[in-house]
Parts: structure tokens; C-alpha cells; sequence
């Protein structure tokens, strides 16, 4: 395997960590926010009258995630190269 792909794959793994965070994050927030309880084994927001909840930030979480997860991805990769003194 091609060492300089190591860090490239701790970089995109990171990322997807850090972006189901961050989705987990935002979804439980704007629950609350709406006063609702978020039932997590399911992924849903439950109003207090009992009605599902579907967030509106779904189409500008998109792009956040975007571009979280090339920024997170770019800088983990490079700071793992930086620190093992990897060439490309």
C-alpha cells in the first residue's frame, strides 16, 4: 500500500466522524429549539403534540457538511504528513 495513502484515509475517516457529529449536533438543537424531545433510536424529532419534526436546515446542512468534511479531511491529512514527515 502507497504510504502516503494512509494519511489521506485518517483524514477522510476523521471527517465522516466529525460530520455525523455535527449532524447529530444541529438535529438535537433545532429540536430543542422547537421545544420538542429528539428520540434518538429513531433520528426524529417528537413535538409536544405528538407530530414528527422535519428540520429546515437539511438543504443548508448539505453544503455545511461539504465543506466541513474537505476542511477537516485536507488538515488531518496534512498534519499527519507534517508529523511523520511524509512525502507526497
Amino acid at each position: 500500500m502507497n504510504r502516503t495513502l494512509l494519511p489521506t484515509l485518517a483524514g477522510v475517516f476523521t471527517s465522516l466522524f466529525v460530520i455525523w457529529s455535527l449532524h447529530t449536533f444541529l438535529m438535537v438543537d433545532d429540536c430543542l429549539d422547537r421545544s420538542g424531545s429528539f428520540d434518538y433510536s429513531t433520528g426524529k424529532c417528537l413535538l409536544e403534540n405528538g407530530e414528527v419534526y422535519n428540520s429546515s436546515l437539511a438543504s443548508i446542512a448539505i453544503v455545511l457538511y461539504f465543506v466541513v468534511g474537505f476542511g477537516v479531511s485536507f488538515i488531518v491529512s496534512n498534519g499527519i504528513r507534517k508529523l511523520f514527515k511524509m512525502n507526497r
